[in-house]
């Protein structure tokens, strides 16, 4: 949730809970799981990440997959970013420094305007980032 003075508590909290304000603003509409499904698309012409923009500002996210042996160079980002690993180990290299401790639950911040290399070692590395552009 984006950082807002505009939060309706429902429970869960000693603050004030506003459930006549929440029940008004829901809706029961439905809709098939597919609709809300994203298609990804290639992120700056890289082999192996994808890119998942959401309709909104507060953030996108790159998937990239690796099969062992395989390197990816994301481009720097302007804004803050946070790579988490889902699968496997590898090799983490940013800053002009290089980090070999990725493994499956490794979670690193990522400063603005950093290139970033990740590297598949064993059986491959599935590597998630979240990020956001500061224009």
């Amino acid at each position: 949730m984006a950082t807002s003075d505009n939060v309706v508590r429902a429970g869960l909290t000693p603050k004030l809970r506003d459930v006549p304000t929440l029940v008004s603003m829901l809706t029961y509409t439905t809709a098939a799981p597919d609709a809300q499904l994203m298609s990804p698309t290639k992120f700056r012409g890289l082999a192996h990440t994808l890119l998942y923009d959401p309709p909104i500002e507060e953030f996108s996210v790159l998937a990239t997959q690796l099969e062992a042996g395989q390197a990816e160079t994301h481009p720097a980002i302007e804004g803050p970013s946070i790579l988490i690993v889902t699968d496997g180990s590898g090799a983490l290299a940013y800053g002009g420094e290089e980090d070999g401790a990725l493994k499956t639950g490794s979670v690193w911040f990522v400063a603005a305007g950093q290139e970033v290399t990740v590297k598949a070692e064993g059986e491959g590395l599935v590597v998630y980032r979240a990020f956001v552009e500061a224009a």
